[in-house]
């Protein structure tokens, strides 16, 4: 019921919700280097409004596509920022400026196996507990994911293992299985988590994923076609009104 009452508003009022009215674009920004337990270094991005009076804001942590980076979200940030959110970006392993391992080796995601994508979750949960502890204005105990192929499949692992969970997901182009990281075992673990899937209007490959993903989800798994032929985070360079529908989105979970 949530999903159908979702996209039925959502219809009417695309061409008048206006995310950017609230905060503009004054906003604190503060980067954070990350070491991980192999000593790997990740680092991320903070941004959240700047209101003295605002103790705290929830947060929604983003994770980007195979080969990006945090760079590449484009408006997304601003205007969940003037939502009222804090946003959270990591540059995940082997992209954007997480480049460089334990003997300060630059490597890439296009030499990283398997076993080192298999420590993106960790990664991601590290990098929000040393976030948690170095910056009081984040509010974990109510907070969201939206991730982009493999940054969605990092947000499943990641809820699956975190211990407070996050209120919503949102994927972008996702996919059942990449660089070893399989996800509908861990997808059929999370109870009273809503879904919302956004997919390419010739992403075939998601959409086929999408009905079989659907079938372990133990809550709401709702599917969204963008009018954009690209993929992943791109969709939002092509597609801006997704935007809108991500910020409704979490809207919905966060603050009800």
């Amino acid at each position: 019921m949530i999903m159908k009452r979702f996209i039925i508003i959502l219809t009417f009022i695309l061409l008048f919700l206006n995310c950017n009215n609230a905060f503009g674009a004054n906003f604190v920004t503060k980067d954070y280097k990350v070491l991980t337990n192999d000593k790997y270094t990740i680092y991320a991005t903070l941004n959240y409004p700047k209101i003295k009076e605002k103790k705290d804001f929830p947060t929604v942590v983003l994770l980007h596509s195979i080969g990006y980076s945090s760079e590449w979200w484009g408006n997304l940030p601003t205007e969940l920022i003037n939502h009222g959110y804090a946003v959270l970006m990591i540059d995940l392993r082997g992209h954007g400026r997480s480049v460089y391992n334990s003997k300060l080796v630059r490597t890439s995601w296009t030499s990283l196996t398997n076993k080192a994508y298999a420590k993106y979750p960790d990664d991601v949960i590290t990098v929000i507990n040393y976030v948690k502890k170095e910056n009081k204005r984040t509010f974990f105990n109510n907070w969201a994911i939206v991730g982009a192929d493999i940054g969605a499949s990092t947000a499943i692992l990641t809820a699956n293992k975190i211990d407070n969970k996050p209120k919503t997901i949102v994927t972008l182009s996702p996919v059942v299985k990449t660089k070893g990281l399989y996800i509908p075992v861990k997808l059929a673990e999370l109870d009273n988590i809503d879904i919302l899937s956004i997919t390419g209007k010739n992403d075939f490959q998601s959409k086929k994923a999408n009905e079989y993903l659907k079938k372990f989800a133990q809550s709401t798994y709702a599917e969204y076609t963008s009018s954009s032929a690209t993929t992943g985070m791109i969709m939002l360079k092509h597609d801006e009104s997704l935007n809108a529908i991500i910020c409704a989105w979490i809207d919905e979970y966060i603050k009800k």
